[in-house]
């Protein structure tokens, strides 16, 4: 392994400028710096079947790259976009003496798409794009591999040297293959998740726009932690910027099964599959409540379906013909016929022992009216609610009479707090079941 230092260059430079004409020993430095150069050409040429290159922009995401350099030229491929996967470019570069040997990228190539300025092509900000670097200093430099340093924003590029069987991949299209096989793995796997011999489920979100995989679980005080980090398309899944850790163990690379169409990791010698579930596997009272993820379930028949819609669902009947009792009511109430939109559970931030019910309405006049009730609640360590009924607010005291259904469903129930599918495949529900009778439950949209 050769390294380029500076420092050194530059003593070197300054002693052989004073002792040049008495000591022939002393190469003079531009020579020195010409061959280093020459060398490091014929690395990069000499590799017959190109490099492949990672970077992961201080702007966010990382980038994959196949990489073939032939005399001031450079064809490549990337993981950015389904084109580039596909679709050789050849563009030019030179190797310069600056501060180190230095590689540049000088013409408009795949390499400069996470720099652009323009927040359309690279996916960041306007000016800047992702801060990505497309002129590095040689700081590392072998045979099998070179590390590379941007001259602007500091970035860490890394090549490695390709096999004959691993550039035949890139060619035929290895990392569309990539991209695609991620995007039917997410449509078919909604809540992935992980678990190890502890038991604990793990769950897994991986974004192919923004390059990232998040793990995600709750310890054993019911406390959400987080690890995460970017991620560059291979030839086998994905390499990770930084490693993924959980408890003593550390992953660098997420591996993809095309004969299981499975994701994995490696833990030592054992392989561990990514597994799918129904609704996230994270338990919902761990995210939901004052100041959580969610704090308000929102129930609104025209987005949530209803029983008479989704029989099969194991959606609920029972909170279904409350609402359905509710709605008779308030428009019964005074014979103004007002009509009942949605309903939301919410519990605020300021009153973080307190639940509110509210009822939102319109009248014959098509003006939109809120209708607040107020419960307090204790909560025990399965995590299960009891409301109890507290007071109406003045629209409430009002039209009450019509929404006792629903205020006496709250007020007379214990429930638990958990996930309820999407029978449609969307985001999951939250939902709060009757702990006396769990086919009942109140459920809806989340909102933060």
């Amino acid at each position: 392994m050769k390294k380029i230092t500076y420092i050194f260059l530059l003593a070197v430079s300054v002693f052989a400028s004073c002792k040049k004409e008495d000591d022939p020993i002393l190469d003079d430095p531009d020579t020195r710096l010409s061959a280093t150069l020459s060398a490091d050409e014929a690395i990069l040429s000499g590799a017959a079947n190109g490099w492949r290159a990672e970077i992961y922009p201080v702007g966010g995401k990382g980038f994959s790259y196949y990489l073939k350099f032939n005399a001031g030229k450079v064809t490549m491929l990337s993981d950015f976009n389904s084109t580039t996967a596909v679709t050789p470019k050849e563009s030019t570069y030179r190797l310069k003496a600056l501060q180190y040997p230095t590689l540049i990228f000088d013409t408009y190539s795949y390499l400069h798409l996470p720099a652009d300025p323009d927040p359309a092509i690279s996916g960041g900000t306007q000016g800047k794009g992702l801060t990505s670097d497309f002129q590095f200093y040689i700081t590392e430099i072998s045979a099998d591999r070179i590390v590379l340093l941007g001259s602007t924003n500091l970035n860490v590029m890394v090549l490695t040297k390709l096999t004959p069987a691993q550039e035949a991949s890139f060619l035929a299209g290895a990392y569309k293959v990539s991209r695609d096989a991620n995007a039917t793995y997410l449509a078919a796997n909604k809540f992935p998740y992980l678990q190890f011999a502890d038991g604990v489920k793990i769950a897994v979100a991986m974004d192919p726009v923004k390059k990232t995989i998040v793990l995600t679980w709750a310890d054993a005080n019911d406390i959400s932690k987080t690890v995460s980090s970017t991620f560059a398309f291979g030839l086998t899944g994905f390499t990770l910027n930084t490693p993924l850790i959980y408890g003593n163990n550390t992953f660098n690379e997420v591996f993809y099964d095309p004969a299981t169409k499975q994701y994995y990791l490696m833990l030592g010698t054992t392989r561990v599959n990514f597994q799918n579930s129904t609704t996230p596997v994270i338990p919902f009272r761990v995210v939901f409540g004052a100041g959580k993820d969610y704090s308000q379930i929102s129930y609104n028949p025209a987005v949530n379906p209803t029983n008479s819609v989704v029989v099969a669902t194991g959606l609920s009947a029972d909170w279904n013909s409350k609402y359905a009792t509710a709605k008779t009511g308030l428009a019964a109430v005074g014979g103004a016929g007002r009509t009942l939109d949605w309903v939301a559970v919410l519990f605020p931030i300021d009153a973080p022992t307190q639940m509110v019910l509210r009822f939102y309405y319109h009248n014959t006049a098509g003006s939109n009216f809120q209708a607040n009730m107020t419960y307090s609640f204790t909560k025990n360590a399965n995590g299960e609610y009891d409301f109890t009924y507290l007071a109406s607010d003045g629209n409430a005291g009002v039209v009450g009479g019509g929404l006792v259904a629903i205020k006496d469903y709250f007020d007379q129930n214990v429930f638990r707090a958990d996930w309820v599918a999407n029978p449609s495949g969307g985001a999951s529900y939250g939902g709060l079941y009757v702990v006396s009778n769990p086919s009942s439950f109140y459920y809806g949209t989340l909102v933060k």
